[in-house]
């Protein structure tokens, strides 16, 4: 797994991004944040930009399929079933991921409460830091996630328990 140093341009791309998927999904899209590692500066990542919107009450996170096709996004159905996953390529890589979130979820969403913990905490990222680095050296993306799992839960409730929210599974599945 290759981490790369924090970049300035993965914000640009962000919002690159950010306003093509608003312009595919119009008002049925009410927020766009950036998640990930690529949200959080100097933290290293994998250079695939994650991107958090959250539906319209009348929308289903799960059916954006056809009006993202064109901006070139297809759904992800090996991952979470809470949330729609959708995913753009370059070349045979993935350079986005774009998870949708019923309006109803979004207070609550472990993606976004995960960031906010590691924006606010410095001590949260030399934690995540730390064991990320370690399982980058698995080149198997899944045990890549897994190693980063009990710190990830960690970080999480943390978070959860400081917004008085209950512990929940950080991996939606």
């Amino acid at each position: 797994m290759q981490l790369e140093a924090h970049r300035d341009s993965w914000e640009t791309d962000y919002q690159r991004e950010a306003s093509r998927l608003v312009a595919a999904l119009g008002d049925r899209v009410l927020a766009v944040e950036h998640i990930g590692s690529t949200a959080i500066p100097g933290l290293e990542a994998k250079p695939v930009i994650d991107i958090a919107v959250r539906v319209a009450v009348d929308t289903d996170p799960l059916a954006l399929g056809p009006l993202l096709a064109a901006t070139g996004y297809t759904q992800h159905r090996s991952g979470p079933k809470n949330h729609g996953v959708y995913t753009r390529e370059r070349d045979g890589a993935r350079t986005h991921i774009l998870h949708a979130f019923a309006s109803d979820q979004w207070d609550e969403c472990n993606q976004r409460l995960f960031r906010d913990k590691l924006l606010r905490d410095p001590t949260a990222v030399a934690r995540y830091r730390e064991v990320k680095t370690r399982a980058a050296r698995s080149s198997d993306g899944r045990a890549y996630t897994a190693a980063k799992s009990r710190v990830v839960q960690q970080l999480l409730d943390e978070e959860r328990a400081a917004r008085g929210l209950a512990s929940v599974t950080a991996w939606d599945k």
